[in-house]
Protein backbone atom coordinates (compact mmCIF):
# COMPACT_ATOMS: atom_id res chain seq x y z
CA UNK A 1 0.00 0.00 0.00
CA UNK A 2 1.52 3.35 -0.89
CA UNK A 3 -0.84 6.44 -1.34
CA UNK A 4 1.01 9.22 -2.56
CA UNK A 5 -0.09 13.00 -1.32
CA UNK A 6 -0.11 16.32 -3.12
CA UNK A 7 3.05 17.30 -5.42
CA UNK A 8 4.09 19.91 -2.70
CA UNK A 9 3.47 20.81 1.08
CA UNK A 10 5.63 20.86 4.43
CA UNK A 11 5.09 16.57 4.63
CA UNK A 12 6.69 16.41 0.71
CA UNK A 13 9.07 13.09 0.42
CA UNK A 14 7.82 12.21 4.54
CA UNK A 15 6.37 9.16 4.79
CA UNK A 16 3.69 8.13 7.57
CA UNK A 17 1.78 5.27 9.02
CA UNK A 18 -1.02 5.42 10.00
CA UNK A 19 -2.90 3.80 13.22
CA UNK A 20 -5.34 1.01 12.12
CA UNK A 21 -7.90 3.07 14.44
CA UNK A 22 -8.37 5.44 11.76
CA UNK A 23 -10.15 5.50 8.79
CA UNK A 24 -8.51 5.33 5.27
CA UNK A 25 -11.04 5.19 2.46
CA UNK A 26 -10.94 1.78 0.93
CA UNK A 27 -8.39 0.07 3.16
CA UNK A 28 -9.75 -2.69 5.70
CA UNK A 29 -9.86 -1.28 9.24
CA UNK A 30 -9.18 -4.01 12.23
CA UNK A 31 -8.71 -1.55 15.42
CA UNK A 32 -6.62 -4.65 16.42
CA UNK A 33 -9.36 -6.66 16.90
CA UNK A 34 -11.40 -9.59 15.26
CA UNK A 35 -14.62 -8.14 16.01
CA UNK A 36 -13.50 -5.32 13.28
CA UNK A 37 -12.52 -8.04 10.81
CA UNK A 38 -14.30 -7.49 7.39
CA UNK A 39 -14.85 -3.67 7.85
CA UNK A 40 -13.54 -0.93 5.21
CA UNK A 41 -14.15 2.41 6.10
CA UNK A 42 -15.74 4.72 2.55
CA UNK A 43 -13.90 7.91 3.37
CA UNK A 44 -10.54 8.96 4.71
CA UNK A 45 -10.40 10.41 8.26
CA UNK A 46 -9.37 14.31 8.58
CA UNK A 47 -6.24 13.60 9.22
CA UNK A 48 -5.59 11.18 6.72
CA UNK A 49 -6.83 14.12 4.12
CA UNK A 50 -4.40 17.00 5.92
CA UNK A 51 -1.61 14.75 5.47
CA UNK A 52 -1.93 14.29 1.79
CA UNK A 53 -2.41 17.28 1.07
CA UNK A 54 0.28 18.78 2.74
CA UNK A 55 2.40 16.08 0.54
CA UNK A 56 2.63 14.00 2.69
CA UNK A 57 3.32 9.75 1.76
CA UNK A 58 0.74 7.39 3.86
CA UNK A 59 2.91 3.77 3.31
CA UNK A 60 0.26 1.68 5.37
CA UNK A 61 -1.65 0.71 8.66
CA UNK A 62 0.56 0.42 11.64
CA UNK A 63 -0.53 -2.43 14.40
CA UNK A 64 -2.53 -1.32 17.37
CA UNK A 65 -3.93 -3.07 20.43
CA UNK A 66 -7.11 -4.81 20.59
CA UNK A 67 -9.90 -1.94 20.39
CA UNK A 68 -6.84 0.46 21.62
CA UNK A 69 -7.22 -0.73 25.30
CA UNK A 70 -3.80 -1.43 26.26
CA UNK A 71 -0.39 -0.02 27.42
CA UNK A 72 1.56 -3.04 26.81
CA UNK A 73 1.99 -4.60 23.25
CA UNK A 74 0.52 -8.35 22.92
CA UNK A 75 -3.08 -8.32 22.31
CA UNK A 76 -4.28 -7.15 19.07
CA UNK A 77 -5.90 -9.65 16.94
CA UNK A 78 -2.40 -9.62 14.90
CA UNK A 79 -0.01 -10.63 17.28
CA UNK A 80 2.47 -9.08 19.31
CA UNK A 81 4.71 -5.81 18.94
CA UNK A 82 8.21 -6.98 20.15
CA UNK A 83 9.80 -3.82 20.85
CA UNK A 84 12.71 -2.74 18.56
CA UNK A 85 15.43 -2.46 21.25
CA UNK A 86 14.82 -6.04 22.54
CA UNK A 87 12.12 -8.36 20.89
CA UNK A 88 11.34 -10.25 24.05
CA UNK A 89 9.86 -7.11 25.24
CA UNK A 90 6.82 -4.67 25.17
CA UNK A 91 7.08 -1.71 22.83
CA UNK A 92 4.27 0.04 24.70
CA UNK A 93 0.46 0.64 23.47
CA UNK A 94 -1.65 0.98 22.12
CA UNK A 95 -0.21 3.15 19.33
CA UNK A 96 2.61 0.31 19.33
CA UNK A 97 3.30 -0.34 15.62
CA UNK A 98 3.07 3.63 15.06
CA UNK A 99 5.87 3.79 17.51
CA UNK A 100 8.04 1.01 16.17
CA UNK A 101 7.56 1.58 12.87
CA UNK A 102 9.15 5.34 13.53
CA UNK A 103 11.55 3.68 15.71
CA UNK A 104 13.36 1.34 13.27
CA UNK A 105 13.12 3.78 10.21
CA UNK A 106 10.41 2.32 8.76
CA UNK A 107 8.94 5.51 8.12
CA UNK A 108 9.66 8.84 8.76
CA UNK A 109 6.38 9.81 11.06
CA UNK A 110 2.95 8.68 12.15
CA UNK A 111 -0.01 9.10 13.35
CA UNK A 112 -0.99 7.94 16.95
CA UNK A 113 -3.81 7.42 18.99
CA UNK A 114 -4.13 8.53 23.09
CA UNK A 115 -6.63 7.53 25.48
CA UNK A 116 -4.83 7.09 28.35
CA UNK A 117 -0.94 7.63 27.25
CA UNK A 118 -1.14 5.49 24.03
CA UNK A 119 0.95 7.60 22.21
CA UNK A 120 3.52 8.67 24.73
CA UNK A 121 3.72 5.11 26.52
CA UNK A 122 4.89 3.32 22.97
CA UNK A 123 7.28 6.62 22.00
CA UNK A 124 8.66 5.96 25.52
CA UNK A 125 9.20 2.09 25.18
CA UNK A 126 10.26 2.07 21.50
CA UNK A 127 12.76 5.60 21.93
CA UNK A 128 10.65 7.92 19.20
CA UNK A 129 8.55 11.17 20.02
CA UNK A 130 5.19 11.54 20.61
CA UNK A 131 2.68 14.28 21.48
CA UNK A 132 -0.66 14.56 22.93
CA UNK A 133 -1.94 17.73 21.62
CA UNK A 134 -4.51 19.89 23.76
CA UNK A 135 -7.64 17.81 23.70
CA UNK A 136 -9.47 18.85 21.05
CA UNK A 137 -6.88 20.31 19.07
CA UNK A 138 -6.56 17.20 16.87
CA UNK A 139 -10.12 16.40 14.85
CA UNK A 140 -10.46 13.16 15.77
CA UNK A 141 -13.31 12.60 12.44
CA UNK A 142 -12.73 9.51 11.16
CA UNK A 143 -11.93 7.10 13.87
CA UNK A 144 -12.56 4.33 16.25
CA UNK A 145 -11.73 5.84 19.74
CA UNK A 146 -12.67 4.71 23.68
CA UNK A 147 -14.87 7.55 25.28
CA UNK A 148 -15.25 11.10 23.42
CA UNK A 149 -13.85 13.52 26.67
CA UNK A 150 -10.24 11.80 26.53
CA UNK A 151 -9.94 10.45 23.09
CA UNK A 152 -6.93 12.14 20.97
CA UNK A 153 -4.94 11.61 17.89
CA UNK A 154 -2.02 12.84 17.61
CA UNK A 155 1.88 12.99 15.78
CA UNK A 156 4.65 10.50 16.24
CA UNK A 157 8.19 10.92 14.90
CA UNK A 158 11.47 9.91 15.29
CA UNK A 159 12.49 13.88 16.14
CA UNK A 160 10.70 17.01 17.72
CA UNK A 161 10.95 18.71 14.36
CA UNK A 162 9.12 16.17 12.58
CA UNK A 163 6.37 15.89 15.24
CA UNK A 164 6.17 19.51 15.22
CA UNK A 165 5.68 19.70 11.64
CA UNK A 166 3.23 17.17 11.32
CA UNK A 167 1.19 18.48 14.39
CA UNK A 168 1.11 21.93 12.07
CA UNK A 169 -0.94 19.62 9.20
CA UNK A 170 -3.06 17.40 11.60
CA UNK A 171 -4.40 20.32 13.97
CA UNK A 172 -6.96 22.88 13.40
CA UNK A 173 -11.13 23.63 13.20
CA UNK A 174 -12.95 20.54 11.46
CA UNK A 175 -15.72 22.89 10.46
CA UNK A 176 -17.73 21.44 13.03
CA UNK A 177 -17.35 17.71 12.50
CA UNK A 178 -15.66 17.37 15.68
CA UNK A 179 -18.16 18.52 18.53
CA UNK A 180 -14.65 18.64 21.31
CA UNK A 181 -13.13 21.59 19.20
CA UNK A 182 -12.82 25.12 19.12
CA UNK A 183 -13.44 27.30 16.00
CA UNK A 184 -11.37 30.16 17.44
CA UNK A 185 -7.89 28.16 18.03
CA UNK A 186 -5.24 29.73 15.58
CA UNK A 187 -2.74 27.02 14.55
CA UNK A 188 0.69 29.23 14.25
CA UNK A 189 3.86 27.07 12.39
CA UNK A 190 5.25 25.00 14.91
CA UNK A 191 8.18 24.05 13.11
CA UNK A 192 9.29 27.77 12.56
CA UNK A 193 9.18 28.42 15.90
CA UNK A 194 11.50 26.18 17.38
CA UNK A 195 14.80 27.77 18.72
CA UNK A 196 15.90 25.27 21.77
CA UNK A 197 16.70 28.11 24.06
CA UNK A 198 16.03 26.42 27.74
CA UNK A 199 17.55 30.16 29.17
CA UNK A 200 15.56 30.66 32.05
CA UNK A 201 12.90 28.42 31.26
CA UNK A 202 11.62 27.06 34.26
CA UNK A 203 10.54 23.29 34.83
CA UNK A 204 8.79 21.98 37.92
CA UNK A 205 9.45 18.25 38.74
CA UNK A 206 6.75 16.23 39.75
CA UNK A 207 7.84 14.53 43.08
CA UNK A 208 4.70 12.22 42.78
CA UNK A 209 5.64 11.25 39.09
CA UNK A 210 8.85 9.59 40.22
CA UNK A 211 7.43 7.92 43.40
CA UNK A 212 6.97 4.41 41.44
CA UNK A 213 10.34 5.24 39.08
CA UNK A 214 12.79 1.98 39.35
CA UNK A 215 16.59 3.12 40.00
CA UNK A 216 17.70 3.17 36.53
CA UNK A 217 14.61 5.72 35.50
CA UNK A 218 15.36 7.64 38.08
CA UNK A 219 18.81 7.91 37.39
CA UNK A 220 18.27 9.13 34.14
CA UNK A 221 15.70 11.73 35.45
CA UNK A 222 18.65 12.76 37.90
CA UNK A 223 21.13 13.36 34.65
CA UNK A 224 18.35 15.35 32.96
CA UNK A 225 17.66 17.71 35.76
CA UNK A 226 21.12 18.29 35.67
CA UNK A 227 21.89 19.11 32.06
CA UNK A 228 19.26 21.19 32.10
CA UNK A 229 20.50 23.43 34.80
CA UNK A 230 23.95 23.45 33.17
CA UNK A 231 21.98 24.93 30.23
CA UNK A 232 20.69 27.74 32.01
CA UNK A 233 17.06 26.47 32.95
CA UNK A 234 15.32 26.58 36.30
CA UNK A 235 14.44 23.51 37.81
CA UNK A 236 12.81 22.82 41.30
CA UNK A 237 10.59 19.94 42.86
CA UNK A 238 7.51 20.44 42.71
CA UNK A 239 4.52 18.16 45.02
CA UNK A 240 0.77 17.47 43.06
CA UNK A 241 -0.79 15.56 45.57
CA UNK A 242 -3.56 14.64 43.42
CA UNK A 243 -1.25 13.32 40.37
CA UNK A 244 -0.78 9.66 42.48
CA UNK A 245 -4.53 9.94 43.77
CA UNK A 246 -6.57 10.06 40.55
CA UNK A 247 -6.81 6.31 40.12
CA UNK A 248 -10.36 6.40 41.75
CA UNK A 249 -11.16 8.81 38.45
CA UNK A 250 -9.61 6.63 36.13
CA UNK A 251 -11.68 3.71 37.03
CA UNK A 252 -14.50 4.74 37.46
CA UNK A 253 -14.19 6.32 33.58
CA UNK A 254 -13.87 2.47 32.81
CA UNK A 255 -18.04 2.54 32.96
CA UNK A 256 -17.91 5.41 30.74
CA UNK A 257 -16.00 3.06 27.96
CA UNK A 258 -18.85 0.46 28.15
CA UNK A 259 -20.95 2.96 27.80
CA UNK A 260 -19.62 4.67 25.11
CA UNK A 261 -17.81 1.30 23.28
CA UNK A 262 -20.02 -1.04 23.61
CA UNK A 263 -23.55 0.38 24.57
CA UNK A 264 -23.11 3.18 22.16
CA UNK A 265 -20.81 1.18 19.47
CA UNK A 266 -18.15 3.69 20.05
CA UNK A 267 -20.23 6.31 18.80
CA UNK A 268 -22.61 7.95 21.57
CA UNK A 269 -25.42 9.96 20.51
CA UNK A 270 -26.55 13.34 21.09
CA UNK A 271 -22.92 15.03 20.03
CA UNK A 272 -23.41 17.64 16.54
CA UNK A 273 -20.59 15.76 14.79
CA UNK A 274 -19.62 13.25 11.93
CA UNK A 275 -21.19 10.07 12.33
CA UNK A 276 -20.20 7.18 10.14
CA UNK A 277 -23.26 4.71 10.20
CA UNK A 278 -21.46 2.15 8.51
CA UNK A 279 -19.22 1.52 11.37
CA UNK A 280 -22.13 1.34 13.69
CA UNK A 281 -23.47 -0.98 11.49
CA UNK A 282 -20.37 -2.99 11.28
CA UNK A 283 -20.04 -3.15 15.09
CA UNK A 284 -23.68 -3.82 16.02
CA UNK A 285 -23.83 -6.78 13.75
CA UNK A 286 -20.67 -8.25 15.03
CA UNK A 287 -21.46 -7.98 18.56
CA UNK A 288 -24.69 -9.75 17.87
CA UNK A 289 -23.03 -13.17 16.42
CA UNK A 290 -19.40 -12.84 17.65
CA UNK A 291 -18.78 -10.63 21.15
CA UNK A 292 -16.73 -13.79 21.90
CA UNK A 293 -14.29 -12.08 19.73
CA UNK A 294 -13.73 -9.24 22.11
CA UNK A 295 -10.79 -9.28 24.60
CA UNK A 296 -10.60 -9.86 28.10
CA UNK A 297 -10.54 -6.70 29.18
CA UNK A 298 -13.15 -5.29 27.05
CA UNK A 299 -15.31 -7.93 28.80
CA UNK A 300 -14.24 -6.81 32.01
CA UNK A 301 -15.10 -3.01 31.23
CA UNK A 302 -18.55 -4.28 30.15
CA UNK A 303 -19.44 -6.19 32.71
CA UNK A 304 -17.96 -3.66 35.37
CA UNK A 305 -19.99 -0.79 33.35
CA UNK A 306 -23.43 -3.30 33.96
CA UNK A 307 -22.76 -3.31 37.33
CA UNK A 308 -22.28 0.09 37.89
CA UNK A 309 -25.20 1.12 35.60
CA UNK A 310 -27.67 -1.02 37.56
CA UNK A 311 -26.18 -0.52 41.12
CA UNK A 312 -26.43 3.56 41.14
CA UNK A 313 -27.42 4.63 37.47
CA UNK A 314 -24.34 5.66 36.65
CA UNK A 315 -23.71 8.54 39.61
CA UNK A 316 -20.05 6.83 40.12
CA UNK A 317 -19.22 7.61 36.55
CA UNK A 318 -20.69 11.42 37.14
CA UNK A 319 -19.36 11.92 40.28
CA UNK A 320 -15.91 10.86 38.38
CA UNK A 321 -16.24 13.40 35.84
CA UNK A 322 -17.20 16.29 38.30
CA UNK A 323 -13.84 15.30 40.25
CA UNK A 324 -11.67 16.31 36.56
CA UNK A 325 -11.59 19.92 36.80
CA UNK A 326 -10.06 19.26 40.61
CA UNK A 327 -7.40 17.64 38.62
CA UNK A 328 -7.18 19.84 35.96
CA UNK A 329 -6.83 23.16 38.43
CA UNK A 330 -4.03 21.14 40.42
CA UNK A 331 -1.72 21.25 37.43
CA UNK A 332 -2.59 24.77 36.43
CA UNK A 333 -2.35 26.14 39.58
CA UNK A 334 1.44 24.79 39.33
CA UNK A 335 1.92 25.79 35.96
CA UNK A 336 1.13 29.39 36.87
CA UNK A 337 4.69 29.44 38.21
CA UNK A 338 6.51 27.18 35.46
CA UNK A 339 6.88 26.93 32.08
CA UNK A 340 6.52 23.05 32.07
CA UNK A 341 6.11 20.17 34.00
CA UNK A 342 8.70 16.98 33.82
CA UNK A 343 8.23 13.48 34.92
CA UNK A 344 9.20 9.86 33.74
CA UNK A 345 6.74 9.40 30.94
CA UNK A 346 6.72 5.35 32.29
CA UNK A 347 8.48 4.93 35.62
CA UNK A 348 10.24 1.58 34.46
CA UNK A 349 11.70 0.50 31.63
CA UNK A 350 9.52 -1.83 28.83
CA UNK A 351 8.78 -5.07 30.40
CA UNK A 352 8.90 -8.85 29.10
CA UNK A 353 6.41 -9.59 26.40
CA UNK A 354 3.78 -12.13 28.75
CA UNK A 355 3.04 -15.76 27.69
CA UNK A 356 0.46 -16.27 25.12
CA UNK A 357 -1.53 -18.38 28.11
CA UNK A 358 -2.49 -16.14 30.42
CA UNK A 359 -5.70 -16.51 32.13
CA UNK A 360 -8.35 -13.39 31.89
CA UNK A 361 -7.21 -12.07 35.22
CA UNK A 362 -3.85 -12.01 33.87
CA UNK A 363 -4.11 -10.53 31.30
CA UNK A 364 -5.92 -7.36 32.54
CA UNK A 365 -2.98 -6.82 34.67
CA UNK A 366 -0.77 -6.48 32.14
CA UNK A 367 -2.39 -4.25 30.20
CA UNK A 368 -2.53 -2.15 32.99
CA UNK A 369 -0.40 -0.33 35.55
CA UNK A 370 1.98 1.64 33.19
CA UNK A 371 0.05 4.68 32.37
CA UNK A 372 0.21 6.13 35.72
CA UNK A 373 1.94 9.07 34.72
CA UNK A 374 0.47 9.41 31.14
CA UNK A 375 -3.67 9.03 32.12
CA UNK A 376 -4.22 12.30 34.16
CA UNK A 377 -3.32 14.58 30.87
CA UNK A 378 -6.34 12.37 29.32
CA UNK A 379 -8.60 13.40 31.87
CA UNK A 380 -7.61 17.40 32.38
CA UNK A 381 -6.62 17.33 28.32
CA UNK A 382 -3.25 19.30 29.04
CA UNK A 383 -0.38 18.82 25.92
CA UNK A 384 1.89 16.01 26.93
CA UNK A 385 5.20 15.17 24.87
CA UNK A 386 7.39 12.04 25.34
CA UNK A 387 11.29 12.40 24.17
CA UNK A 388 13.88 10.30 23.99
CA UNK A 389 16.47 11.12 27.22
CA UNK A 390 18.42 8.13 27.96
CA UNK A 391 18.45 4.23 28.17
CA UNK A 392 19.17 1.91 30.97
CA UNK A 393 19.81 -1.79 31.93
CA UNK A 394 16.10 -3.28 32.43
CA UNK A 395 16.53 -4.76 36.14
CA UNK A 396 14.58 -7.73 35.42
CA UNK A 397 17.63 -8.56 33.63
CA UNK A 398 18.87 -8.70 29.89
CA UNK A 399 21.58 -7.24 28.01
CA UNK A 400 20.00 -4.71 25.89
CA UNK A 401 19.36 -1.19 26.75
CA UNK A 402 16.36 0.12 26.70
CA UNK A 403 15.25 3.80 26.30
CA UNK A 404 13.42 5.92 28.90
CA UNK A 405 11.11 8.90 28.32
CA UNK A 406 11.19 12.41 29.77
CA UNK A 407 7.32 13.74 29.71
CA UNK A 408 7.19 17.22 29.48
CA UNK A 409 3.50 19.11 30.22
CA UNK A 410 2.30 22.72 29.27
CA UNK A 411 -0.37 25.00 30.00
CA UNK A 412 -3.90 24.16 27.48
CA UNK A 413 -3.22 25.21 23.56
CA UNK A 414 0.99 26.08 24.49
CA UNK A 415 1.86 23.61 21.97
CA UNK A 416 4.16 26.33 20.42
CA UNK A 417 5.91 26.39 23.80
CA UNK A 418 6.06 22.57 24.98
CA UNK A 419 7.27 21.53 21.38
CA UNK A 420 10.72 24.43 21.45
CA UNK A 421 10.94 23.37 25.08
CA UNK A 422 11.31 19.76 23.75
CA UNK A 423 13.57 20.80 21.16
CA UNK A 424 16.03 22.62 23.37
CA UNK A 425 15.64 19.02 25.37
CA UNK A 426 16.52 17.28 22.29
CA UNK A 427 19.08 19.04 21.30
CA UNK A 428 20.82 18.81 25.05
CA UNK A 429 20.33 14.76 25.41
CA UNK A 430 22.22 14.96 21.99
CA UNK A 431 25.27 16.97 22.72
Amino acid sequence: MEIKGENSGILAGKTIAVKDNVFIAGTPLTNGSKIWEGYTPEFDATVVTRILQAGGTILGKSTCENQCCSGNSFTSASGSVPNPHDITRSAGGSSSGSAVLVATGEVDMAIGGDQGGSIRMPSCWSGCVGLKATFGLVPVTGSLGCEPSFDHLGPMASNVTDVAKLLEVIAGYDDGRDHRQNPHVVIPKYSQLLTGDLTGVKFGYVKEGSGRASDGVKSVMSHVITKLRESGAVVEEVSIPLHAQRGPISMAMLAAIYESMIKNYGQPPGFNEMYNVSALRHFKQAMQVRAHDMPPSIKAYTMFGEFIRRKDGSQIVARAMNCRPTLRKAYNDVLEKYDALIMPTIPIAAVKLPPLDLTPKEFIREIQSKNVNTAPFNLTGHPALSLNVGKVKPEDGGSNSLPVGLQIVCKHFEEAKLLDIAYGVEKLMTE
